[in-house]
């Protein structure tokens, strides 16, 4: 227990030290104090990127769930992590390059404001697309942002050994502090350096099972015991088809693209970046990151009688590393969910305090960036009083339905905006048709989580198309030639 507070205590210090140091940098180079706090005076190059993208996309779950996963539902879910990691490299491959010089041409600090400022219209619609977007945002992410602080306080609190009230108070405390004080910059800095341990975390805990026995060996034996484990007949947990997991690739490219805390990420990048080289370095982390589900199935084959099938990296952890190492992947875990968290977090303080406020109050308040500090300490606060009192059937209900509902929502007016320019009509009933069909299909046709977007997703793109077409007068682009700037 002495190891696992002193690395914490460590790398808690560490991580305020980069928010600090993260912050001065922003503001040097930042054109305004709100650019510098929600993009991080778009000074996040290559090697961030891909750190802060990758770290926020496999989260907690690489470590915890997709183990838990493996373990309960067999080799389908190291199947399904090999098409994740791609469907974030191509999303970023494709669309982070658009974004960033949409953003830079028509303007946009948050991923609500983008999709208002980079769509033709009146001045009254765009400030109704900004707080439809925003609020959208703020009411999802919050229902989201709060299993996460539950996650982290579950597994800080048995590391610790203390109560997980206290375990998540200390570290939402940690990522408060870097928060405020970097912004972006920060977040996505200590995504970074916390991708760096995860990469780490996975090469030695592969490298641990391999010493335990051969991966050829372990498959055949899983496969003796269990012959659903090795040859699925269906993509459980991920659809009842067999090639249901496939659509997980299709998934993951939404997901990158459109959920604002991993897209926002884009609007932040260095303005000769190339995004070719951020795209090379996410793919191995990608391939290596894959590699963590192979702890269920090495525990299956140990122990097929867990009670809890999350437990399989725990009691990993507890029974084939050494006091020292278990502690220091441990702490990879943490920053994992920690990457997560903080992510979404800053993405909530910008939804609240800029964008509610500036499509309400039509402009932008001269202590905006004390706002948007102040929001990060408020959503932290929410966020850990709604963790201990709402009640949990009814969050994960919600986020199910939010999470899905804003890859539905905003799909058509992200991805869609590459082939056709079309007007905010188009980009607000997109939404509300990608919103709406997500929860039809949810609650009536009982589509599971990655199938139930994905279609939504396409009805929204295509109403986004099709009006687009027509109000453009049959073409790509408007016939008057009228931009975004213009209106």
């Amino acid at each position: 227990m002495t190891w696992n507070w002193l690395a914490f205590i460590l790398s808690s210090i560490g991580l305020i030290a980069v928010g600090a140091i993260s912050g001065k940098k922003a503001k040097k180079a930042a054109s305004d104090s709100e650019e510098g706090f929600l993009l991080g005076a778009k000074q996040v190059g290559a090697v961030v990127g891909a750190g802060t993208l990758m770290a926020t996309g496999y989260s907690g779950w690489g470590f915890i769930g997709s183990p838990g996963t493996a373990y309960a539902y067999g080799t389908i879910e190291i199947l399904a992590n090999f098409f994740f990691a791609p469907g974030i490299v191509f999303g970023t491959l494709f669309f982070a390059n658009f974004m960033r010089k949409q953003s830079e041409k028509f303007g946009g600090m948050t991923v609500p404001e983008y999709l208002a400022v980079t769509h033709r219209g009146s001045h009254n619609l765009k400030r109704a697309v900004h707080f439809a977007a925003g609020l959208a945002t703020f009411v999802f992410l919050s229902v989201y942002i709060i299993g996460q602080i539950r996650a982290v306080g579950l597994v800080a609190a048995e590391w610790l050994g203390i109560s997980e009230t206290l375990a998540s108070t200390l570290l939402m405390l940690v990522i408060v502090i870097f928060t405020v004080q970097g912004g972006l910059l920060a977040v996505a800095v200590t995504d970074a350096i916390m991708c760096l341990g995860m990469v780490i975390g996975a090469i030695y805990v592969t490298f641990v099972m391999a010493q335990n026995i051969s991966f050829a060996d372990l498959f055949v034996a899983v496969g003796k015991a269990a012959p659903e484990f090795l040859n699925p007949t269906t993509s459980i947990p991920y659809g009842n088809g067999r090639y249901s997991v496939y659509l997980v690739f299709v998934y993951a490219l939404l997901f990158t693209t459109t959920l604002p805390y991993m897209s926002v990420r884009f609007l932040s990048l260095t303005e000769d970046i190339k995004v070719h080289r951020m795209a090379l370095i996410m793919a191995p982390v990608g391939i290596i990151l894959s590699l963590i589900p192979l702890v269920g199935i090495f525990m299956y084959y140990q122990d097929p009688t867990l009670a809890v099938a999350d437990s399989a990296m725990p009691v990993f952890l507890n029974s084939y590393l050494p006091p020292l190492a278990t502690a220091l992947i441990t702490l990879f875990i943490l920053f994992a969910m920690m990457s997560t968290i903080s992510s979404v977090l800053q993405s909530l303080a910008a939804a609240l305090s800029y964008d509610l406020f500036v499509s309400i109050a039509d402009k932008n308040s001269k202590y905006g960036d004390l706002l948007n500090r102040l929001g990060v300490i408020v959503i932290a606060a929410l966020g850990m009083f709604l963790t201990y009192v709402a009640p949990q059937g009814m969050l994960n209900q919600i986020a199910y339905i939010g999470t899905g509902g804003l890859i539905a929502s905003f799909a058509g007016p992200t991805i869609m905006r590459v082939f056709v320019e079309a007007d905010l009509k188009a980009c607000l009933a997109s939404m509300l048709v990608g919103f709406a069909s997500n929860i039809i299909i949810v609650f009536v046709v009982g589509a599971g989580w990655v199938e139930a977007p994905i279609i939504s997703a396409v009805f929204g793109s295509i109403v986004y198309l099709v009006m687009g077409y027509i109000n453009n007068g049959m073409s790509r682009f408007p016939k008057n030639e009228k931009s975004a700037e213009a209106v």
